[in-house]
């Protein structure tokens, strides 16, 4: 005889842990017993999850059944058009469950069958039928059915089963199973209700209270509950607050060993064990979080047109993908900065990641292999998104990633979420290979993926020798008769929160339910699942003998979760004072007075806030001589020199640099990016026509450029629901676009060139070395026969900012361009700012564009720049002069009143006018105090 310990729950761990099993003794639940009396008949069934491919079956045979139907449209026809696959599943699941119950679909409706009955006979006529080729693969309830018919010839074991839940409250497919054995021989016992506790305890009070919940009696008698320990309620603001509470519990007290019932597997609890040295739980996590789950539902944005960057850049961000990490690196940083496919700069960096591995010695079967990837993944076709892509274009995303993800694993047998990812992969083939239809939708795409996408199950350290004993369903907390279970004494509820699923109403009408009943095929209902609910929800709290603690968060994972339903008739069984003696609240650092009593709880103390210092004005140098300037600048870290040395010394000498955070660009600088780019390629073809361009025809360039310009550069702005935000860029590149280029032509000026690449030396003949790109280079002849020369630095926006900065001479870069072009020969060069999102140009008088939105000043524009140019080269020489003493200056908003005092002395009208405030673009600001 084999003895069979049956529990919906039980294919987990049972707490308390039962004797290591004896050879003719099983713990098992419905499935497990399914199962194994298949194994004694000789059934197969698949071993693999073919959920997914059951469903796509069923749904082509609903789709028929649409096709084919003869009288109005049937009950799902509407949701069937909404959602196929979710129809399907929601139809194939009503089909199971009716069949489970004992009613033959098979055969022929009857004319009393209600008619959402009758539309399932139908489907299942379809399915039986030969000719329309639909293998529907066995589910549950076809292998019951199965099963039941062979268990006729009585070749199992004889079985002794012993039921923990209450048979009236078993699914009706198991009801079916145990009848059928029974009727065969077999012995089936209900396992007897815990023993009612007879102490005074504050646990074995709530015990009774509960019992009378099973029973639908109520006891208006309200509780005075005593503190004695044996009910505790563990609050706290986090969970990670009750993990470190708990885990200094069990250290502190080596006889103190409760179980563990954990209902949401996660390893908070487990991690805290592991941090005060304690044996491993063992816990199993579950999560869609695995990143080497996150490739399959990213590859699918690679058929798509236009591309979805942020996708994109997901993918290539991954640190497990099918693609080179180097050259995943580079794109990633590519595309953070300039969002965008296939322009100039991505086409470099690429190349640079593949001389970049050949100088670090790649194998060359690795780089083919790299090559070959980015092939795969970027240089295939195509297609708009509310068009239709080829089967097996899909098909070969899916088979490149099985193969890919198995290769992978074989090189790290540490990462099974690979294994998980290639049956995935494998399992969104065959449902490819299952459709009839040769073309798929955008929705249809993504509807498979979210079909085969799963949870990838994994354990990170196994159960070790004294790790707590957990399990994971409150079902699961059982004392089984005759199996040799210890008592459970002590038991933790680990997240006592609200988890469990709602049954509210039922799939059948009345009428349906009256019709099902008098043939015998009932479903569970509704009532039922809910009376199995709490039934097992209890079952915790009844077993539990001397002390149940339940350990209640307000936040989960950061998240606000809602305590467990039975809180509330706790709650109701005492007063709110009450309460509080049983309460711990450990965020307020206190146990109420004979609460555990019996074990060392952990101490707090108070831990005094020590604020960070602030920042300083000035910070010593230990080594001034290993300072040495380089041997080029550019504009703006000479103007970091200048104004914040802070950041100088940090990136060019020290070479300190932030890792990019890897998002796409802000909107302001995508659109400063995007602005940029059709300027300079617009005054480029300008330049290379020769002759102006009227508004009509500046506009038409920016019509026929500004797909490939977005798609290079700012594709983001071609992606579904961006259409306003695109239209009205280019509404704003269009007006911007033609007042620059009228106020160029009308002015007599020609384009010399746009990032044009300007250098000199700070100080001629032997000074600093600085060299950059200015926006725009003009020149013109003006009517005396000069030689003149303009240098516009273009801006997306901060037309206040740049007017300010004119207004107080600190111009500092158009004053080096202006300077560097006169060593080259220019005599008279003018400066200005031009505001692209507002079309305004800024600068110091009208000489060089009439119109233009003046800073008044009296002083010529010529001597301004000398002048400027006079502070910058004498602040320049007194900062390598503090750098010679040791002295290196931070400047920010809490430093400058330090830094007046202490510059008392100092040359001001020789120097440029000091920041008095935080530099806007710091990334030291955690090295200099800021961020504390």
């Amino acid at each position: 005889m084999i003895t069979v310990y049956l529990g919906l729950t039980f294919s987990g761990p049972v707490l308390p842990r039962p004797p290591a099993a004896a050879i003719r003794e099983l713990y098992v639940d419905y499935l497990g017993l399914l199962t194994y009396l298949e194994r004694c008949y000789a059934l197969t069934h698949p071993t693999a999850n073919r959920d997914a491919l059951r469903t796509e079956q069923y749904r082509q045979a609903v789709e028929r059944h649409l096709e084919n139907r003869e009288r109005e449209e049937p009950f799902y026809a509407a949701s069937f058009a909404a959602d196929r696959i979710a129809t399907a599943e929601e139809l194939l699941s009503r089909r199971d469950e009716l069949l489970e119950a004992g009613y033959s679909l098979s055969r022929s409706a009857t004319d009393d069958t209600p008619s959402r009955i009758r539309v399932l006979h139908e489907i299942e006529a379809l399915v039986l039928d030969r000719d329309n080729d639909i293998d529907l693969m066995p589910g549950v309830a076809d292998r019951l059915n199965i099963l039941l018919a062979a268990l006729l010839d009585r070749r199992h074991p004889r079985l002794k089963l012993y039921v923990h839940e209450p048979l009236a409250l078993l699914p009706t497919g198991l009801r079916r199973l145990l009848d059928r054995l029974r009727e065969g021989g077999d012995t089936i016992e209900q396992l007897p209700e815990p023993e009612a506790g007879t102490g005074t305890s504050d646990l074995t009070r709530w015990q009774r209270k509960l019992r009378l919940l099973l029973t639908g009696e109520s006891d208006p008698e309200t509780i005075a509950w005593t503190g004695d320990g044996s009910l505790v309620v563990l609050r706290a603001e986090r969970e990670t607050h009750i993990a470190a509470y708990l885990a200094r519990t069990v250290k502190e007290n080596e006889h103190w060993r409760p179980g563990v019932l954990m209902t949401v597997r996660n390893q908070t609890l487990d991690n805290a064990m592991l941090m005060e040295g304690l044996p491993s739980m063992g816990i199993p996590s579950t999560s869609l979080a695995r990143p080497s789950l996150q490739v399959l539902k990213l590859v699918t944005a690679f058929l798509w047109e236009p591309v979805e960057v942020e996708r994109i850049m997901e993918f290539v961000s991954l640190v497990t993908k099918p693609l080179e990490r180097r050259l995943g690196q580079k794109l990633a940083t590519h595309l953070a900065d300039t969002p965008g496919l296939f322009g100039n700069r991505w086409t470099y960096a690429v190349e640079e990641a593949f001389r970049d591995m050949e100088a670090r010695n790649y194998p060359p079967a690795r780089i083919r292999r790299a090559r070959e990837q980015y092939d795969f993944w970027f240089r295939r076709r195509r297609h708009p998104r509310d068009g239709r892509v080829p089967k097996a274009e899909v098909r070969s995303l899916f088979v490149f990633l099985r193969n890919w993800a198995i290769e992978a694993f074989d090189e790290d047998k540490n990462q099974s979420g690979l294994l998980v990812l290639s049956a995935q992969a494998e399992r969104a083939t065959e449902l490819l290979d299952a459709q009839p239809e040769t073309e798929l939708s955008y929705l249809d795409v993504e509807r498979l993926v979210r079909t085969v996408y799963q949870p990838a199950p994994t354990q990170f350290s196994p159960p070790e020798q004294g790790g707590l004993e957990t399990s994971f369903a409150p079902a699961s907390t059982a004392q089984l008769a005759g199996s040799g279970q210890p008592p459970l004494d002590r038991l933790v509820w680990w997240d006592f929160i609200e988890s469990d699923p709602n049954y509210f109403f039922s799939r059948y009408y009345p009428e349906e339910l009256a019709f099902l009943r008098e043939r015998g095929s009932e479903p569970m209902s509704s009532e039922q699942r809910n009376q199995l609910l709490v039934w097992q929800n209890l079952r915790p709290l009844l077993h539990t003998r001397r002390q149940l603690i339940l350990c209640l968060p307000r936040r989960v994972d950061g998240t606000e979760v809602e305590p467990h339903a039975l809180l509330g008739d706790l709650e109701a069984a005492c007063t709110e004072a009450a309460l509080k003696t049983i309460t711990v609240d450990i965020d307020e650092c206190g146990t109420p007075v004979n609460l555990l009593t019996d074990l060392q709880l952990p101490g707090f103390a108070p831990v005094p806030i020590r604020e960070l210092d602030p920042p300083v004005p000035h910070l010593d140098i230990a080594r001034p001589q290993a300072m040495q300037p380089r041997d080029q600048e550019t504009p703006t870290a000479v103007e970091d020199l200048l104004y914040y040395p802070h950041k100088w010394i940090f990136r060019h000498q020290l070479r300190l640099r932030g890792t990019p955070i890897l998002s796409i660009a802000s909107e302001n600088r995508l659109r400063g990016n995007l602005s940029h780019l059709f300027v300079e390629q617009l005054l480029d073809d300008i330049a290379a026509a020769g002759r102006p361009f009227d508004r009509n025809e500046v506009e038409a360039w920016i019509d026929e450029h500004a797909t490939r310009i977005f798609r290079q550069q700012g594709a983001v702005l071609l992606e579904y629901g961006q259409e306003p935000e695109r239209v009205q860029f280019l509404l704003t590149m269009k007006k911007s676009a033609w007042t620059l280029v009228s106020l160029i032509q009308r002015n007599g000026w020609t384009i010399r060139g746009s990032e044009q690449e300007i250098g000199g030396e700070l100080t001629a003949m032997g000074g600093q070395v600085v060299a950059g790109r200015a926006d725009l280079v003009l020149d013109r002849v003006n009517h005396l026969g000069q030689a003149e020369t303009a240098v516009v630095d273009l801006k997306w926006r901060g037309k206040t900012v740049f007017r300010n900065l004119l207004r107080n001479a600190s111009d500092i870069q158009l004053c080096l361009y202006a300077e560097f072009l006169r060593q080259t020969g220019s005599a008279r060069v003018h400066t200005a700012y031009y505001i692209l999102r507002d079309a305004k140009m800024i600068s110091r008088n009208e000489l060089a564009f009439a119109g233009a939105d003046v800073v008044a000043d009296d002083t010529d524009f010529t001597v301004i720049q000398q002048e400027t140019l006079a502070r910058i080269r004498a602040t320049h020489d007194w900062r390598w002069e503090q750098f010679a003493d040791g002295t290196l200056e931070v400047r920010c908003k809490e430093t400058v009143p330090f830094l007046e005092d202490l510059y008392l002395d100092l040359p001001h009208d020789s120097l440029l006018s000091m920041k008095d405030d935080t530099s806007p673009f710091d990334d030291y600001r955690s090295l200099i105090g800021l961020v504390r």
